[in-house]
């Protein structure tokens, strides 16, 4: 063992490279400071500029000179920590965010730091450190990780769980992050239909028995060059992009069927022949200009399907969503049950990773119609990722409630496991989830842990899809009254107000399922009103996806359990 600290004293100084980066000289002044507030120790920092003094703790690459490591083998988000023969300790990475990821990982190692959440972080207080003498290193599983989820858009949250999530506000000195300049549907922002349509119709989509214009006409060579223009000024205006979108609206129809789109998509079997051919044709015109610059684009409803004989350039990222996919068991188990869906998504992965170098998904873990309903198949989304992993996948986004005012159904405990699995699927889901819960719920948290346990068996019995009504039936009035039951009981059993709060907020869903379950409509609309109160008071901004949450709560008292809708008016935000 090594001593580096002891009694609260240390022979250590804290040191980095005379040319380290930013993110280097963070990751340094994190573990100084987190030396003092866990063991009470001040240990001093400084740069190799300074001559030696004694023991020392090299944060980075290179420090004195040494090049202890083959640093570019670590990729740029991988780490070591090593004891060195002369008794220093080394903690670095390959890129900007692995020496921090090192440094966060030695503290949690040796001083139990956790960030569960972006407003619970916990620590163990000690006196003294003792490090084994044996080399520490990991590398990501994954290059693109990302919980799509309003709060775990917490810079602090991102960087301490290995999150590099596109919208989390990640500066530099934290390593910055795999920076989109948009991740979503942008066919009409490269050529907007407000601009052109009214005297260039023949630029969007001609569909068999559908409405005009729902998409681009991709084989157009107007279009083309426009998109070629929109997008190179993209690049221009925001140089610390990394990612630039090149993807179809939003609708499962609608793709263009004029005879030359139609006899691209013939020739590759699948109408993303039209969208991966024209992507690669903006790839290869960008590629000597921006060479680092990637696309991105979708496999997605009527694009699903890979095309035969046709690969996406390497600057290419596919992303395939499983949008129509059953929920509750992972999608292998669901496939061998009969799931046409599973299935064809299965099979849709091991294609895209044929043609594809940079094949990343998009994967569901909300209800969109009930943002308060739970979607907890925590084995699944644990055996789902390593599916993921196992099949040639590089990058994987897991979308959960991304309203402003954030979640209110275990979605901190999802943004949590996904960080961990996302960087190292082999570790335990139900390990992770004990961990979390246990961390952040006091003493409620055995009854939490049952609720969460409750929650998964409900939905792992029955095909739950990310629309589903109330009126499903894997959440039945016999689990409301028990999930009922077991809040009550954490809320009896905690008596700290901070933790109090969180299991307040968690206990939003389940009132939410107890006024739905109402008979009495007089009734029933009285407690939506208080309700709706209490939503105010805890922030939460949408009880359905970009509805405003005044119209979620005249639904919840216009129909019991909430199933239908009136007068529905839908906001459409883009997050950046």
């Amino acid at each position: 063992m090594i001593e580096i600290i002891k009694n609260e004293e240390s022979e250590y100084a804290i040191v980095t490279s005379k040319f380290a980066s930013r993110a280097e000289l963070y990751a340094a002044s994190e573990l100084q400071k987190y030396f003092l507030k866990i063991f009470n120790a001040y240990v001093p920092y400084y740069s190799d500029r300074v001559k030696r003094r004694g023991k020392e703790i090299h944060v980075g690459k290179f420090v004195r000179g040494a090049a202890e490591e083959n640093y570019e083998a670590l990729g740029n988000e991988g780490f070591i920590i090593k004891p060195l023969e002369n008794g220093d300790v080394l903690i670095a990475g390959g890129g900007k965010r692995g020496t921090l990821y090192g440094v966060y990982e030695f503290l949690s190692r040796y001083g139990g730091l956790k960030k569960y959440a972006k407003d619970a972080e916990v620590f163990e207080k000690k006196s003294s450190l003792f490090m084994e003498e044996t080399k520490i290193g990991a590398q990501p599983a994954f290059e693109y990780r990302d919980s799509y989820s309003r709060f775990a858009w917490d810079a602090d949250f991102s960087v301490k769980n290995r999150l590099n999530s596109c919208c989390a506000p990640i500066p530099e000195e934290q390593g910055g992050r795999m920076k989109f300049f948009n991740c979503h549907h942008s066919f009409f922002d490269l050529v907007p239909p407000e601009i052109y349509k009214e005297k260039h119709p023949e630029y969007y989509s001609t569909a068999d028995g559908e409405e005009r214009g729902k998409q681009l006409c991709l084989s157009n060579p107007e279009v083309f060059g426009i998109a070629l223009n929109t997008l190179k000024r993209w690049i221009r205006e925001n140089p610390d992009c990394n990612v630039f979108s090149v993807a179809q609206e939003d609708s499962a129809a609608g793709y263009c069927r004029c005879d030359k789109c139609r006899s691209t998509d013939e020739k590759y079997k699948s109408p993303s022949g039209s969208v991966i051919s024209f992507v690669n044709r903006l790839a290869e015109s960008i590629e000597k200009e921006y060479p680092n610059v990637l696309l991105h684009t979708f496999a997605y409803r009527y694009s699903r399907n890979a095309p035969k004989g046709l690969k996406a350039h390497k600057n290419v990222i596919v992303r395939l969503c499983n949008i129509e996919c059953e929920r509750g068991r992972s999608f292998e188990r669901l496939a061998a049950e009969g799931s046409e869906s599973a299935k064809a998504f299965l099979r849709d992965i091991d294609e895209w990773a044929k043609v594809a170098d940079r094949l990343y998904i998009w994967d569901y873990a909300v209800n969109y119609r009930h943002y308060l309903l739970p979607m907890l198949p925590i084995k699944a989304f644990a055996e789902n990722i390593r599916y993921y992993r196992a099949h040639g996948v590089k990058g994987v986004l897991m979308e959960g409630n991304f309203s402003y005012g954030g979640d209110a159904c275990m979605g901190d405990l999802k943004n949590y496991l996904f960080s961990k699995l996302l960087f190292d699927p082999s570790q335990d889901e139900k390990a992770i989830t004990h961990d979390f819960i246990f961390g952040v719920f006091g003493k409620g948290a055995p009854q939490i842990e049952k609720y969460a346990e409750l929650c998964e068996s409900a939905i792992s019995k029955g095909k739950a899809t990310i629309y589903d009504e109330f009126s499903a039936g894997y959440y039945d009035e016999a689990f409301v009254k028990k999930a009922d039951d077991l809040f009550k009981a954490a809320l009896a059993a905690e008596t700290d107000e901070t933790v109090r709060k969180r299991i307040e907020r968690e206990y939003l869903s389940v009132e939410y399922m107890k006024i739905a379950c109402e008979k009495d409509d007089e009734k029933r609309g009285a407690l939506a009103d208080g309700f709706y109160r209490k939503l105010k008071r805890f922030g939460v901004t949408e009880i359905v996806e970009r509805t405003d949450l005044r119209d979620g709560i005249r639904w919840m008292k216009e129909n019991r359990f909430d199933d239908k809708t009136s007068d529905w008016y839908g906001t459409y935000y883009i997050v950046k």
